[in-house]
């Protein structure tokens, strides 16, 4: 027997077992989900979406809908099954190449390929909405839930613990885990070691913990109903489902998957038709009856709310619904002398944060004196939900997670970290590339980061950020390229970017140009006739290539320095200004402590790169000079 009988045949157990064949459908196209999630979730998602979301299925991108986050991408064919037979602008040919599916399908906010991702964007999530209602209060405009469905495999992760034990600090009520407690998602080797008491371990981050059985909907319901007013976040453990098997013999690629035979049998079990694809239009009808006589009124009165609010107050509402996210440039501060590029950088934050209301950001707080410097912004916590600055307090694994929830909310959004957590970032941060989400990433390089070799070092880091499609990475070197780069950060639609500086006095260039780093490079210092090479440097290393540059010109040379505070930016470019910029068949040199790997394309050997991987970099200020004069006897020896 694969299934128990069904004791009934009432129409809540047709829309189910309508549910369950459709899901499998999808998983015997070899799609990756697991066989034992799915089916064991059925009666989970078939009840929150038919008895307790708030959600227009009519109007996917409805402001005030409750967001349901796939923390476990192993549930994907159950999701779309369920958003199928709610009603939301799905056909049944698209799933059946789930692989060729936008991620932004209707009703899908955000998936994760990656466990735990999605603990911590349900609490990025939570934030924005605390924040939006707190701010509507008067309106009673903002009021959802976020769900998040998740399993043993995602609190393995410290990633997890990280997000869990912000949004049980900053009592984040209004969020609620599905935690299927299914013992099978664990291969043999690692149940050995997870022994995970789950209550406990919820209980002990002073969650609200309810433990359900899976297979009894009333007992799912009544869970829901009591998460929804509870004071703090709330997980509802789903205990292992007993109705159905593991099918050992037909996993495949991490897929199960069943034979013609077994789906014959399975779906003779479900009562349903055993044609693939194809779904009770009685099924279907009936749920989404129950969404629509269960949200029609409530809908209806959102509606008279909205129409009795002012202009501002609707402009606001389109603008985050319609993911619009524009900025104000109020950037009011004048560059002056003897300022490190970070000290500059939160001034302009505090500037932006006065005139925009929808930027929000956070640090990790690996230095105190940041959040002082962010006084603009306040604290955001249980006691002040209109604070505009989270202190993750080193919860350095969580952070690009977060902010990819609070994009989804609708906020542009920042954090600040030190360059050496970038390994703990990427993973959310290429998500954020993917769905275009407009996060800002702020690394701060110290010394620590530069000259310790135990430590993550920028040749580490810069690599990879540059490989990452959508992301616009940014080193600039002065207060006028780090005003160029929030003009560029603020004028974007769309996508994220990340601005690395250093806490160093910063000297403002008498040739760096705040509007041309647009371009992502541009000249510093120009050829006087006849160019003889050209010099290309970002960053902190520009103050070390100009001075280089000075020197050979002293010496007869005629070399162009360009500052290229961004290789993507500059790659988007015309032809004809890469062109004019970098001639064809002119020697060009590299100065940056970064690898190489960012820079063949523009030289036509690694003779040409200066960077960490191919000379040995100076290690404080004494080496500089040193260091300084073998850089130009190679240059020279190179243009002779």
């Amino acid at each position: 027997m694969l299934f128990n009988k069904k004791e009934n045949d009432d129409i809540e157990s047709k829309i189910i077992d309508n549910i369950k064949a459709l899901n499998i459908d999808i998983i015997n196209t070899k799609h990756n989900s697991n066989f034992d999630i799915t089916l064991g979730l059925t009666k989970t998602l078939y009840t929150l979406y038919s008895k307790h979301l708030r959600i227009n299925p009519n109007k996917p991108n409805w402001i005030n809908r409750d967001r349901v986050v796939l923390s476990s991408s192993s549930a994907y064919s159950l999701l779309l099954s369920v958003l199928y037979m709610s009603g939301y602008d799905i056909s049944l040919n698209s799933l059946k190449m789930p692989y060729k599916l936008d991620k932004r399908i209707s009703g899908i906010d955000i998936i994760s390929d990656n466990f735990c991702e999605g603990l911590a964007t349900s609490t990025g999530i939570g934030i924005g909405e605390k924040y939006l209602h707190e701010y509507f209060k008067g309106n009673n405009l903002i009021n959802f839930y976020t769900y998040v469905i998740c399993t043993d495999l995602d609190i393995i992760k410290g990633t997890s613990f990280e997000a869990l034990t912000l949004a049980s600090a900053l009592n984040l009520n209004k969020l609620i885990i599905l935690f299927d407690n299914n013992k099978n998602v664990l291969d043999e080797n690692e149940k050995d070691i997870f022994n995970i008491d789950v209550i406990k371990y919820f209980e002990s981050l002073n969650l609200n913990t309810i433990v359900v059985d899976k297979n009894s909907l009333s007992e799912i319901d009544n869970a829901i109903a009591k998460a929804k007013v509870s004071d703090k976040p709330t997980v509802i453990i789903l205990n292992h489902d007993s109705n159905h098997e593991r099918f050992e013999n037909n996993y495949i690629d991490n897929d199960y998957i069943l034979t013609d035979k077994e789906t014959t049998e399975v779906k003779e079990e479900l009562g349903v038709r055993d044609i693939p694809f194809t779904v009770s239009s009685e099924a279907r009808d009936a749920m989404i009856s129950l969404i629509n006589e269960r949200m029609n009124t409530e809908i209806e009165e959102w509606n008279n709310l909205y129409n009795n609010t002012n202009d501002d107050v609707k402009d606001l509402l389109s603008k985050i619904e319609n993911s619009d996210f524009s900025m104000n440039n109020s950037i009011n501060y004048v560059p002056s002398e003897n300022e490190s590029l970070d000290k500059i950088c939160y001034k302009i934050l505090n500037s932006l944060s006065k005139n925009n209301l929808l930027f929000i950001g956070g640090t990790s707080n690996y230095d105190n004196n940041i959040i002082d410097n962010l006084e603009e912004l306040k604290i955001f916590d249980k006691n002040n939900y209109l604070g505009k600055c989270i202190n993750y307090s080193l919860r350095d694994s969580a952070i690009s997670a977060i902010q990819n929830g609070l994009s989804l909310v609708g906020f542009k959004n920042f954090s600040i970290t030190s360059l050496k957590s970038v390994n703990k970032l990427i993973s959310s941060i290429r998500i954020a590339a993917e769905f275009n989400l407009p996060n800002i990433y702020i690394l701060i390089e110290d010394e620590d980061t530069l000259i310790d070799g135990l430590e993550t070092n920028i040749e580490d880091t810069l690599i990879s950020l540059r490989s990452i499609s959508n992301l616009d990475v940014f080193r600039p070197n002065d207060a006028n390229e780090l005003i160029g780069t929030f003009n560029i950060i603020i004028d974007k639609k769309s996508g994220p970017s990340c601005i690395i500086i250093n806490k160093e006095i910063s000297v403002i260039k008498e040739n760096t140009n705040i509007k041309d780093i647009k371009k992502g490079a541009y000249i510093i210092k120009p050829e006087s006739k006849n160019i003889g090479a050209i010099i290309i440097s970002s960053g902190k290393e520009l103050d070390l290539a100009i001075n280089i540059t000075d020197t050979l010109v002293e010496k007869g040379f005629d070399i162009r320095l360009i500052s290229m505070p961004s290789t993507s930016l500059y790659e988007k470019n015309k032809d004809d200004y890469k062109k004019d910029l970098l001639p064809l068949g002119r020697k060009v040199f590299i100065i940056e402590k970064s690898s190489s790997l960012s820079w063949y394309k523009y030289v036509y050997n690694d003779s040409y790169l200066i960077t960490s991987d191919k000379v040995d970099w100076y290690r404080n200020d004494n080496e500089k000079e040193d260091f300084k004069k073998n850089i130009e006897e190679i240059i020279e020896n190179l243009l002779k």
